[in-house]
């Protein structure tokens, strides 16, 4: 059922102002007179000053000015009053032979009656008749709630309620399309432009699904963008095996070339396969086999591999580990996966290797930042550097630079390694050296804690 929660906020806040004056209505009965009708005013203050009024007038100047007086009342009220002359003066009664008469006898009448002498000696009976007033007078209990205020009750509350609930509602019954929308694959849907000025947390709530939206329209296009580029990146390979296949048939004799092809292929297509579930589990992050880990030690074993290679094409690579325990025997560790960490240092250094030649140097350096807590590491070669406009796009999967001097890649290593800083804290970007070459800069945080002889934290 649609619009359940307006139902309950309506019916809900509805009651409760019900509820409201039916208690400040018991409020009043239990600690003081319930408020009196309009009815029992009038009879008790409005007709009375009526009927007083024309008896004194009668007493004062006669029946001839009453009826002067009463040409100005109301109709209604000039109506009500009847005057009756007593021709026998000898039973004549005396003005104050009808006392004033109570509440309930007016009631239980239907008039309220005086007696005047006129200035002549004529005795004057005058009778001011509320029979209806009486009869519309309504049955007053003590703990009856007023008609009136029943209705402005209920009226107040199915309003403010109907508003309230309204102003509530509507942005989640927004929220639910947008859900809706992203569900059947409308992922340029947003709410931002629909909350208008509400600065409250529905507002804040909407802002967090735009976020999301963005999030996953970002997500999905990054998927195609990838699935498109790895059966571009298999297809290549696949199609020479298939050609390979095909000369082997053709010709015999040189079946050991196409093998050597299909193998060779096959490595590529190995190594293909082991870049992806390397960019599969960075971009999941680094929540498995984390430790704490010792990034100049680990920065260590990388460049020991990479001056093992560096050797044979005569590229020099140099470190400086500006990294040092501090009094209390701490060092800068960072919690994390190692191998991720190693995956991405390594990619890094071995692009810079494959775009240096001969006797240019590759720099690898630490330092800790002890002010906010990270670790600057800058990895730099005297390569050929990017053109600036592709620095942005340098990140993303299968993008590749020029050609290196000592090999093609699969334009995945800069993005494992983005995915792997990122999903340890820190931030990765890239720049053109002023000379030649190009610096990585990384940053990670890290804690001071103390390492044991092993190099295990403790």
């Amino acid at each position: 059922m649609r619009g359940r929660l307006f139902w309950k906020i309506l019916i809900g806040f509805a009651l409760t102002f019900m509820g409201i004056w039916q208690g400040v209505w018991l409020l009043f009965t239990l600690y003081g007179d319930p408020p009196q009708p309009y009815h029992v005013g009038y009879l008790q203050e409005t007709a009375r000053g009526y009927i007083d009024t024309a008896a004194s007038i009668i007493e004062a100047e006669g029946i001839g000015a009453v009826e002067k007086a009463i040409a100005y009342w109301p109709d209604d009220e000039r109506g009500r009053l009847s005057i009756e002359p007593h021709a026998n003066s000898t039973a004549r009664p005396t003005p104050n032979f009808v006392p004033e008469e109570r509440f309930e006898e007016i009631r239980e009448n239907g008039f309220l009656s005086r007696y005047a002498i006129s200035p002549t000696g004529v005795p004057v009976h005058l009778k001011f008749d509320v029979t209806d007033i009486v009869a519309s007078i309504p049955e007053q209990g003590r703990f009856n709630v007023p008609a009136p205020m029943v209705i402005a009750g209920v009226l107040g509350g199915l309003v403010f309620s109907g508003v309230l609930a309204w102003y509530l509602t509507r942005p989640i019954r927004q929220l639910q399309e947008g859900f809706e929308r992203l569900s059947t694959g409308d992922l340029k849907w947003r709410l931002g432009d629909k909350t208008g000025r509400r600065s409250d947390e529905i507002a804040d709530l909407a802002r967090d699904f735009d976020v999301m939206a963005v999030r996953l329209q970002q997500l999905i296009e990054a998927r195609d963008r990838l699935l498109n580029d790895v059966s571009h990146e298999l297809r290549s390979p696949l199609a020479r095996m298939q050609l390979a296949v095909g000369l082997a048939r053709q010709k015999p004799d040189r079946i050991d070339g196409s093998l050597d092809r299909i193998e060779k292929e096959t490595i590529r297509l190995d190594e293909l396969l082991g870049e992806l579930l390397t960019l599969s589990r960075a971009e999941s992050g680094a929540g498995q086999n984390q430790t704490w880990l010792d990034i100049v030690h680990l920065l260590g074993r990388v460049v020991s591999d990479a001056r093992f290679e560096a050797d044979a094409t005569g590229i020099k690579v140099q470190t400086n580990l500006a990294i040092k325990r501090n009094g209390h025997g701490e060092v800068p560790l960072v919690v994390g996966n190692a191998e991720l960490l190693r995956r991405a240092f390594e990619n890094i250094v071995r692009n810079a290797l494959r775009h240096s030649r001969e006797g240019q140097l590759v720099q690898v350096s630490a330092e800790a930042d002890a002010s906010h807590d990270i670790l600057c590491i800058t990895i730099s070669d005297q390569g050929p550097g990017i053109p600036a406009e592709q620095l942005e796009n340098m990140f993303e999967p299968f993008i590749r630079g020029e050609p290196g001097l000592n090999g093609v890649g699969f334009g995945l290593g800069l993005s494992i390694a983005r995915r792997a800083i990122k999903a340890h804290g820190g931030e990765i970007s890239i720049r053109n050296r002023d000379g030649d070459g190009l610096d990585v800069l990384i940053t990670l945080p890290f804690s001071m804690r103390v390492d044991d002889a092993d190099g295990e934290p403790v």
